[in-house]
C-alpha cells in the first residue's frame, strides 16, 4: 500500500505544470521534477539530484530564498522573482522548509513561469498608451505638418538662391537639418498613434525586404551605406504578412542601424533570413557601438526612449506595434565583435481566425 502510495506521489511530482525543487538543508538537490528543467531553462546535467544549489549560479534567487527561510522560520508565497537565464524570466514560487520537529531537514521549492503573463500584460500597458497618445495626436499632428511643409520647401529654395554666400547657406542648412528632424518626429509620432490595420496576404520575402530598401533609399545614398543581402533559403521564399506595414517596419531597423554608425566610415547592414521552426526571422544587423548595457531589451521599445543622438524615441516602437500586429516577436542582442542584431519573427503561417486575412475592397 505504501508503495502505491509513493508511486502515485512520484508520478504526480513528474507530471506538474508548475516547477519542484527540494534540497536538504545543505542545499544538496534531492528531487527535480521535468517542469523544474524547462522552467529554469536548464539541462539536466546541471540540474539533477546531488547537485548543490550553493554552486549553480543561475539559482542565485534560491539561495537568497532558502537563506530568508532560514531566517524568518515562515514559508513564502507567491514571491516573484526574476532570473537572469538567456533573457530575463520572471517565476512565481512559494516555498516553505521541511521540518521534524525543530529540526529542518531541507526545502521545497514550487514554482511556475510568469514570463509569459508579464509580457501580456507589457502589451496591455503598450496598447493603452498608444490609445492615449493617439487622443492627443489626432488634435495637434495637422497643425504641425503644414507649417513644417512651407519651411522645408521654402529653406530649400533659398539654398539655391544663396550658394554665393557660404554663411548664409550653412546657417539654412542648420535651419533645413533641424526642420527635416521636426517632420520625421511629427510623422513618426502620426504612424505610432495611427490604428494598426493589418491586411495579411502571401507576399514574396524578397519583395518585402526590397520595399523596406527603397523605402531607406535617401539615407542609404546620403550616407553611402553597404546594404548586404543574403540569399534568402529557398523554403523561405514566401511570408504571410502585410506588406506595406511589415516592410516599414525593417525600414525603422535599416534607418537605425545606419544612424547608430554616424561618426565611422564605414557604414554596413546586413539583411538575413531564416527560421526557428515556428517563425521566419528576419535579421538586421550593423557595425555600430552596439546595444546600451545600461538599458533592459524591453525598455528600448517604449515610447520616446532613445540613446541615439537626435533620435525620435518611436522608431523602434513602431517597429515592435507593427510586428505585434502580425502576431509576432522582436528580439535584439549585440553582434561579436561589434554592433547589434535585431530580429524579427513573424508566423510561418497565419493563425487560424487571423482578423484581416482579406484585403479590404475598394472602389
Amino acid at each position: 500500500m505504501n508503495n502505491s502510495i509513493d508511486f502515485i506521489a512520484q508520478s504526480v511530482i513528474q507530471n506538474l505544470e508548475s516547477g519542484v525543487l527540494v534540497i536538504n538543508d545543505e542545499g544538496d538537490i534531492l528531487l527535480v521534477n521535468p517542469s523544474a528543467l524547462k522552467h529554469l531553462k536548464l539541462k539536466h546535467h546541471i540540474l539533477q539530484p546531488g547537485k548543490n544549489i550553493f554552486h549553480i549560479k543561475e539559482l542565485t534567487p534560491f539561495v537568497e530564498i532558502y537563506k530568508e527561510l532560514l531566517d524568518k522560520k515562515e514559508s513564502i508565497s507567491r514571491r516573484k522573482i526574476t532570473l537572469d537565464i538567456e533573457e530575463e524570466n520572471i517565476l512565481g514560487l512559494t516555498s516553505s522548509l521541511i521540518k521534524e520537529g525543530d529540526k529542518i531537514l531541507g526545502a521545497v521549492f514550487l514554482f511556475t513561469d510568469l514570463t509569459q503573463i508579464k509580457k501580456l500584460q507589457h502589451e496591455a500597458e503598450v496598447n493603452k498608451q498608444l490609445a492615449q497618445i493617439g487622443t492627443l495626436t489626432a488634435s495637434i499632428v495637422h497643425e504641425f505638418r503644414n507649417p513644417l511643409g512651407v519651411i522645408l520647401g521654402m529653406t530649400e529654395f533659398l539654398i539655391q538662391k544663396t550658394a554665393d554666400k557660404p554663411e548664409l547657406t550653412k546657417n539654412l542648412n542648420l535651419i533645413l537639418k533641424e526642420t527635416e528632424q521636426l517632420n520625421l518626429l511629427v510623422n513618426q509620432f502620426l504612424s505610432f498613434a495611427r490604428p494598426q490595420e493589418v491586411y495579411i496576404q502571401k507576399q514574396t520575402t524578397d519583395f518585402v525586404i526590397e520595399k523596406a530598401i527603397n523605402i531607406c533609399s535617401h539615407i542609404i545614398e546620403k550616407h553611402s551605406a553597404i546594404i548586404e543581402v543574403k540569399k534568402i533559403p529557398k523554403n523561405l521564399q514566401f511570408i504571410f504578412a502585410d506588406a506595406d506595414k511589415l516592410s516599414t517596419a525593417i525600414a525603422n531597423l535599416i534607418r537605425n542601424a545606419i544612424e547608430v554608425q554616424m561618426e565611422q566610415d564605414k557604414k554596413w547592414v546586413r539583411i538575413s533570413v531564416d527560421s526557428d521552426g515556428e517563425c521566419i526571422i528576419i535579421r538586421i544587423e550593423d557595425e555600430g557601438p552596439g546595444l546600451p548595457e545600461k538599458i533592459k531589451k524591453h525598455e528600448l521599445f517604449k515610447p520616446f526612449v532613445t540613446k541615439k543622438k537626435g533620435g525620435t524615441g518611436l522608431g523602434l516602437s513602431i517597429v515592435q506595434r507593427i510586428v505585434m500586429g502580425h502576431r509576432g516577436w522582436v528580439n535584439c542582442h549585440n553582434r561579436q565583435p561589434r554592433g547589434a542584431i535585431f530580429e524579427i519573427g513573424i508566423p510561418l503561417e497565419p493563425a487560424v481566425g487571423f482578423p484581416n486575412e482579406i484585403p479590404p475592397k475598394t472602389g
